[in-house]
Formats: C-alpha cells, structure tokens, sequence
C-alpha cells in the first residue's frame, strides 16, 4: 500500500513539473536576456537596444517570416493606438531578415519601406543578425506567428506571448506591461 501511494504521489509531482515546463513556452514570464540590437529603424533613427529601453518598458514584436508580417503588423497597430506618445513605453516591429541574401536586401528594404506608413517608420526596426539568439527568446517554434515579448528597462523579457492580436492576447501584453509600472 505504501508502495502504490509512493508512486501515485511520483507521478503526480511529474506531471505537475511537466504542466509548469510546458506553460512556459506561451504567454508566461520567462526571464532571459534579449539580443544587442545595434539598427537602423526605417526613419533613419539609430536604435541601440536594451539601451534604448533604460527606465522605460518595452515591448518588441518580432516577425521571422514574410508570412508572419499581418500578425507583426497588427500588434503594432494596436500598440501604436496606446503607446506611440507615450514616454514610459517603446515598442518595434522588429522583422528578422538574417535569412534574406545581402544581395537583395536592398530591394527588399525599398519594398517593406513602401509599405510602412510615415508615422509608423521609427517604430519598425528590421534585424539582420543574431537571429538563432532571437529565437530563443521569442520560444520560437511557428515561422508564421508574431512574437510579442514585453521587456522591461534592462532588456530582461518580463513576458512573451505568440500569434495574432486578438482582444483577449493584447489585453494581457496591455496588463503585463502596465504591471512592470507603465501607464
């Protein structure tokens, strides 16, 4: 009898540590640091990152595939409407292009500069290295999602979530990043 409850309680703490692993991967906090960021943001701006987050909050939604661009728009969309004047919060789309030949980049830039809007352009910070380091951070793991990381002032991720901006997945990026103490 000692033997069976034993087991039962070996088993129950397995999948208790299994349940906390695995809800890591999507919409937990996590910790970690993101990646250096030394860019260009399509208005010309330098962006040096976490450098760029000092005393505010961040929240950077990055794109690692062309597929991914509706759903990196989005949030930046909804992000824009809450925080673009505002001095506590910074926020990027941030398209991975590692992966686009240097050979056409150039062309590439011209095109994904067309499509951003003027006022959105000091927002969009595309990247074009360390992009295996970014993807750890984001728990990559579907190239057509966006994946929002909020990120608090020393460039530690606080939260991160994927997917489309749907009400509910905005509403808590919305709580989290106003839970780090930005309004």
């Amino acid at each position: 009898m000692e033997i069976h409850g034993r087991a039962v309680k070996c088993l129950l703490v397995g999948l208790a540590a299994l349940a906390v692993e695995t809800s890591v991967v999507k919409g937990q906090a996590v910790g970690g640091h993101i990646p250096e960021v030394h860019g260009t943001a399509l208005s010309g701006d330098k962006v040096d990152l976490p450098m760029a987050l000092k005393g505010k909050e961040g929240v950077l939604v990055v794109g690692f595939s062309q597929a991914s661009r509706e759903q990196v728009r989005a949030w930046g969309k909804r992000l824009a409407e809450d925080y673009r004047e505002s001095s506590k919060v910074i926020y990027y789309e941030m398209p991975q292009l590692a992966g686009v030949p240097r050979l056409v980049r150039g062309w590439v830039m011209k095109k994904i500069s067309a499509e951003v809007p003027e006022r959105a352009k000091a927002r969009f910070l595309p990247m074009f290295d360390h992009e295996a380091e970014w993807r750890a951070v984001a728990g990559y793991g579907v190239a057509d999602n966006a994946y929002v990381l909020v990120v608090d002032g020393d460039g530690v991720v606080r939260y991160r979530t994927e997917g489309a901006a749907t009400d509910a997945a905005y509403g808590e990026v919305k709580r989290r990043v106003e839970g780090l103490g930005a309004k």
